[in-house]
């Protein structure tokens, strides 16, 4: 493309600037068309295929050495685009700057496909990424009317965490034998120091890259539920919001069963923000311990498939007696509008009870063995999986083989599983919970047949 001749050169040119003033003739509505003739508006094709036609001009004089009258055609488009643009503010009260950026642009594109100041296929690119962009224009502005000041802070909040904390963070290990204190008690116990001091329970760079890593995933489902979630059906909203909280979600629709005669969807609905939760695993541990994703792979497909067969199962049960739930009772389910997004205190809070979890697994698998680890690992999940996780994570293959990290990662999903049962019983439908725990225990099933047998 480097070789077109320069009458192509023109053309191209001509055809790039008529792109964007199609654009711009085509996508304004109602009042910005009022607004446009208030302020005696007329930019169209015509106009912008003359302006970048200008600028291919403009950049044939460059290339053969004409510089002068280059600088002169470009400065006095500049100067009139300025004088175009303070006039129609001042006439209509109106400072957008978007039809003269347009204009800009095609000048500039004219230019560029002529001057060889930069290769033409990068300059096609730009002329269509610039008509993306403009094309955007009623969906940008819906979009920034949706956004509230809270979602705001909550990502100037995550850019602190990620961008501005984790970067001067030491990436250096403290081991529970560097506290003089935690030393005296375990030796009280007779624990295996020798075992002990390799033991590391801190590293203030990991750990903050944890705690931005689990806020980006919040942060993550908080947007997928701001463009999937709301006013999409009970199934969308729930799978949104188990990517959120799995357990939260449950909670609502357990809540709903009372009122609702159609148990079964509700019943799909809930193994589904089951399904979209285990997918989060993925999220964590893929920065984390790949390898020991990799070897584990298998036995997470058998939870997701098996929770896939009971998800259809409840589904496709007594299909024609479901319920189309009303759009205009979403309201009364889906609590992801109303949950905050993220906040430092948040993030701090997550922090110290991964700090927690590390001190009383790890201590617990100095003193009891695997088993004690098993043991505080089940009861740490009560508090929230994710800490557990990625601790498991950390310490797979390394202080403990990954068969028995996978072993208590199934254990720990058990009791998050029937912890929930449990949560719905105060709340839900006797039949919903009983379906609830029957599709619980059915995974838990596959899960542990998945680890035995693969």
């Amino acid at each position: 493309m480097e070789t077109l001749a320069l009458p192509l050169k023109l053309l191209l040119a001509i055809v790039l600037g008529g792109m964007i003033g199609l654009e711009r003739g085509s996508a304004p509505g109602t009042e910005e068309k009022e607004k446009y003739m208030a302020r005696g508006d007329t930019w169209g094709i015509r106009t912008y295929s003359l302006i970048s036609l200008l600028g291919a001009i403009s950049g044939l004089l460059f290339l053969f050495g004409y510089n002068s009258l280059s600088v002169i055609i470009t400065v006095s488009f500049f100067v009139l685009i300025f004088i175009y643009y303070g006039v129609g503010g001042w006439m209509i009260k109106s400072m957008g700057l978007t039809t003269e950026l347009g204009a800009v642009f095609s000048f500039l594109i004219g230019y560029f496909v002529t001057s060889n100041i930069m290769p033409i296929q990068l300059v096609i690119a730009i002329s269509i990424v610039i008509e993306l962009i403009l094309s955007l224009k009623e969906k940008s502005h819906s979009f920034v009317l949706g956004v509230k000041r809270s979602e705001i802070n909550a990502f100037i909040g995550f850019a602190i965490i990620a961008l501005v904390i984790l970067p001067f963070l030491p990436n250096h290990s403290y081991h529970l034998a560097d506290s003089q204190s935690i030393r005296k008690v375990l030796e009280a116990y007779h624990a295996n120091m020798g075992f002990f001091e390799q033991l590391e329970i801190i590293n203030p760079f990991r750990l903050w890259f944890i705690v931005a890593l689990i806020t980006g995933i919040d942060i993550f489902g908080h947007v997928l539920a701001k463009i999937l979630g709301k006013n999409k059906g009970v199934l969308m909203t729930s799978a949104v919001g188990g990517f959120v909280s799995s357990t939260s979600t449950i909670q609502s629709l357990a809540h709903r069963s009372k009122t609702d005669p159609n148990v079964n969807e509700l019943v799909t609905a809930a193994t589904i923000a089951n399904l979209t939760s285990f997918f989060q695993i993925f999220f964590l541990l893929a920065p984390l311990n790949s390898r020991w994703l990799a070897s584990i792979t298998p036995v997470l497909m058998v939870i997701i498939i098996s929770t896939i067969i009971t998800t259809l199962f409840f589904h496709l049960k007594d299909r024609k007696k479901m319920m189309v739930i009303a759009e205009g009772q979403e309201g009364s389910f889906c609590y992801l509008g109303e949950k905050e997004v993220f906040s430092i205190k948040h993030a701090f809070s997550f922090g110290i009870l991964l700090i927690l979890v590390r001190i009383f697994t790890k201590s617990a698998l100095i003193l009891w063995g695997q088993s004690g680890f098993l043991t505080t690992s089940i009861i740490a999940s009560l508090s929230g999986i994710h800490a557990v996780v990625i601790n498991l994570a950390e310490l797979a293959g390394k202080v403990i083989s990954p068969q028995a990290a996978l072993l208590v990662l199934l254990f720990v999903n058990a009791t998050n599983l029937l912890s929930k049962c449990v949560f719905s019983l105060a709340q839900a439908k006797k039949e919903f919970s009983i379906k609830l725990l029957f599709a619980s225990l059915f995974v838990i099933l596959a899960s542990f047949l998945g680890y035995f047998f693969l």
